[in-house]
């Protein structure tokens, strides 16, 4: 694409005219990318070498995630910050309708750099022109990269087996979590989450996300138990799976602790890949129990928890007498307890039905949320 040729704006199809018109607004998301008219953004989608089978959804996930990688390696502090705040960048710091602007998330900058609540359009306008000069910077950047990822493959690294979640990194951690999930024969029928917050920040809401991974497109539900109510409609995630805004009684602020609960209804007659795997999503988690209530007339052979710090996704088959093998009750119930689990890190059980369904086998499905 084009640059601006000798100064002032930029082309309407370049790739700095789209990341300027992301931005706007409450900040770019892969839906934004993939509904936005803009003729920046329709060149940048357009344009992007991604494998051909990868859907729209797909390529626009991959894009925001090389572009924050790129964002992150910006030397200069001060446009480095505005390009976070632009793009939204750490999302803890910028939740609450206040922020969805990007006047607001600069205006959230000053406050910070000040060290006051008294901001002026002025302390505004310095951000506006940090962003000016970081986003011509980032297209430099992109276009660099871009070429590299075209010749060498390299947007296989992008196309993750997991939907990409939504941001994750709301101001709250997990005092305790405990999550059971049900089945039916060797199908996962629905998972139950009850949780323990403490707030580190000012927050009303938590971000459900549940997939069925053998079915990417199936329609899960996610519903409240108890302590949350479900803020507008459940949004398709780019890669399979959705997420649902569950709205607390009241905005919390820092040291608050808060009780919720919901179920998800996974809503899929295919057969569940012997996989219970559950990601961190708070800042931390002191405390996770998960619980598998399978079907008596199909319970497992063999079933043992695992961690992906430890092991990959509990992909080796351990001895039979190793301390991670798990008793299954005969009406079918286990459950294990992991204790300070770190954000981002996924914890899980993995079973074996019988003796032909062995746990590499990857045919199934993989009930999963967060």
């Amino acid at each position: 694409m084009p640059r601006r040729p000798g100064g002032g704006e930029p082309p309407a199809d370049s790739v700095e005219a789209a990341l300027r018109h992301v931005v706007v607004g409450t900040g770019p998301t892969a839906q934004k990318l993939v509904q936005d008219q803009s003729p920046g953004v329709l060149a940048l989608m357009r344009r992007t070498g991604t494998p051909p089978h990868w859907s729209a959804e797909h390529k626009a996930a991959a894009l925001l995630e090389l572009l924050h990688e790129l964002i992150a390696k910006i030397d200069n502090p001060r446009w480095k910050a505005a390009a976070q705040a632009a793009f939204r960048l750490p999302p803890e710091h910028y939740q609450g309708p206040e922020f969805d602007s990007i006047a607001g998330r600069w205006r959230g900058l000053a406050r910070t750099d000040s060290g006051t609540d008294d901001t002026t359009d002025e302390s505004i306008d310095k951000y506006r022109g940090h962003w000016t000069t970081a986003a011509a910077r980032l297209a430099d950047a992109f276009e660099q990269q871009f070429a590299a990822l075209c010749q060498s493959g390299g947007w296989a690294r992008f196309d993750k087996p997991d939907p990409h979640s939504p941001p994750s990194a709301l101001p709250i951690s997990f005092d305790r979590t405990d999550v059971l999930y049900r089945f039916q024969g060797q199908r996962g029928l629905q998972s139950l989450s009850y949780r323990w917050l403490t707030a580190h920040g000012d927050v009303d809401h938590y971000e459900a996300v549940g997939w069925y991974y053998n079915e990417p497109e199936s329609p899960v539900d996610i519903v409240p138990l108890a302590n949350c109510t479900l803020d507008g409609p459940l949004a398709e995630l780019p890669q399979g799976g959705r997420s649902g805004r569950l709205k607390f009684s009241r905005r919390l602020r820092a040291g608050e602790k808060y009780f919720f609960a919901y179920t998800i209804y996974f809503n899929s007659q295919l057969r569940c890949r012997p996989t219970i795997l559950y990601e961190v999503r708070g800042l931390s988690m002191r405390a996770l129990t998960v619980r598998a209530q399978f079907d008596p007339a199909a319970r497992p052979r063999m079933c043992w928890y695992f961690d992906v710090g430890v092991q990959v996704e509990g992909s080796r088959t351990p001895d039979p007498t190793a301390p991670e093998v798990l008793e299954v009750a005969p009406n079918g119930y286990t459950d294990h307890e992991f204790q300070s689990c770190e954000r981002g890190r996924k914890y899980g059980l993995r079973w074996i039905w019988d003796e032909e369904d062995r746990p590499l086998d990857r045919g199934g499905g993989d009930p999963r949320h967060g």
